[in-house]
């Protein structure tokens, strides 16, 4: 992912300029022309620093420099540590005098990357503001809510976004949504300390408070702000998959700065504090999920509808033809790929069932707070969780269960099962 954005010097100046600059010309139309002789007061906008930067940035494209000059001040005497404010203030200081063709070319001897880093968090920015899908339109990731999860958090690594949604009668509602940073590699962890973030279906299993981690962190304590928000990683499916790491947490930033790079961090999900602490507010630790995708997809009432009836018929699907002793059909659920955590692959677990089958004359079998959650890109899957209760002639269990389905020659095939580790 990280190779869409080397475009560096070229694409991500070139949209840098067209955000900033009028049409056919310079920033500023007369360079020879100093600003600070007729430079009148101007007036800040309002609203939250994500839309305050915009504002600026708005208001230098339209030529506004006194209304965006008076929004960068606002914005810094509020937030002294916001780098990429930091930069427009140079950049409007610069332009008193000269013209300037990209953004950040007022702001000296700046290593360039970490101009780009800057500009990178500008258009991740502008993008997002553009995009007014999540307020139009449902997420295809958040299919099943379970009774008890009464919001979602849906990350997109592409846009470096982090979404909230609300289980409004089990359909996902918008709340909110931040800028957030991800790892410096991009995403699709697979081993500890490949500096990239994980991607599928997590569920938020800790706090850390801050007072916690200073006990524990000293100095450290300050790389994650306001505290730390633990996920599941490795799942299931990534520890079957030999998938390796840990300390993979939502968290807040170090108190020097407001805002980290799209890819800065070691694979954990990063904001700044304030933002960190709204979305705390919807984690619900034990129960939250946390759905990691490439790229979000977004989809009308109608087809999320669909996916959500298709999902539950799914699985249902599986449950009729387990307790209904279907033993072929409900074994041509199960992929080629498939294991289960107790290490067995289909050839076992199918001899393992067809025997325990001949001693069955009835099963009952319940699903109760199902969750369906998929997760994007080339490989599809879908994640589904339950508290399985079992019941036949010979048996009687209950148990935390969590499948994992992913498309086999155009159907859904279970791929992993096992008890839920969170």
């Amino acid at each position: 992912m990280r190779s869409v954005f080397i475009w560096g010097k070229r694409s991500a100046c070139l949209l840098a300029l067209l955000m900033l600059a009028p049409p056919a010309r310079p920033i500023v139309s007369d360079p020879a022309k100093p600003r600070f002789l007729d430079e009148k007061m101007g007036t800040a906008s309002k609203g939250s620093a994500e839309q305050r930067i915009l504002a600026a940035i708005d208001q230098i494209r339209g030529g506004r420099l006194a209304d965006a000059r008076a929004t960068v001040d606002a914005l810094l005497l509020e937030q002294p540590n916001y780098r990429l404010a930091h930069l427009l203030s140079g950049d409007l200081y610069a332009m008193r005098t000269m013209a300037l063709q990209t953004m950040g070319a007022g702001a000296g001897k700046v290593p360039i990357e970490k101009l780009e880093d800057l500009r990178r968090e500008a258009l991740m920015r502008i993008n997002s503001r553009q995009n007014k899908e999540p307020h139009t339109l449902l997420p295809a990731h958040l299919l099943v809510f379970a009774p008890n999860q009464q919001y979602a958090i849906l990350v997109d690594a592409e846009a470096s976004r982090i979404y909230v949604f609300k289980n409004v009668d089990g359909v996902p509602t918008y709340v909110t949504d931040h800028y957030a940073t991800i790892g410096k590699l991009g995403s699709d962890k697979f081993r500890e300390g490949d500096q990239r973030t994980p991607l599928g279906v997590y569920f938020v299993n800790n706090h850390l408070s801050r007072p916690y981690l200073d006990k524990t962190r000293g100095a450290q304590a300050d790389l994650y702000g306001v505290g730390a928000w633990p996920i599941s990683f490795p799942n299931e499916l990534d520890k079957s998959e030999g998938r390796t790491g840990s300390g993979i947490w939502l968290h807040g930033v170090p108190a020097n700065t407001y805002a980290r790079a799209p890819w800065a961090s070691n694979g954990c999900v990063a904001m700044s504090n304030e933002e960190m602490l709204d979305i705390a507010q919807y984690i619900q630790v034990g129960q939250t999920p946390v759905v990691i995708v490439p790229k979000a997809e977004w989809v009308s009432k109608v087809e999320w509808q669909s996916r959500h009836d298709a999902a539950l018929s799914l699985v249902d699907g599986w449950r009729e033809e387990w307790e209904t002793l279907n033993t072929q059909a409900y074994l041509n659920r199960y992929g080629r790929l498939f294991k289960n955590d107790e290490g067995q692959n289909l050839a076992s677990w199918s001899s393992q069932k067809i025997a325990v089958g001949v001693g069955k004359s009835w099963s009952k079998i319940r699903l109760n707070e199902l969750s369906i959650y998929a997760s994007g890109g080339p490989t599809p899957r879908l994640t589904t969780s339950f508290k399985q209760d079992y019941r036949s002639n010979n048996l009687n269990n209950q148990m935390n269960k969590r499948q994992y389905w992913q498309q086999e020659d155009g159907a859904w095939k279970i791929i992993f099962e096992g008890a839920a580790n969170s």
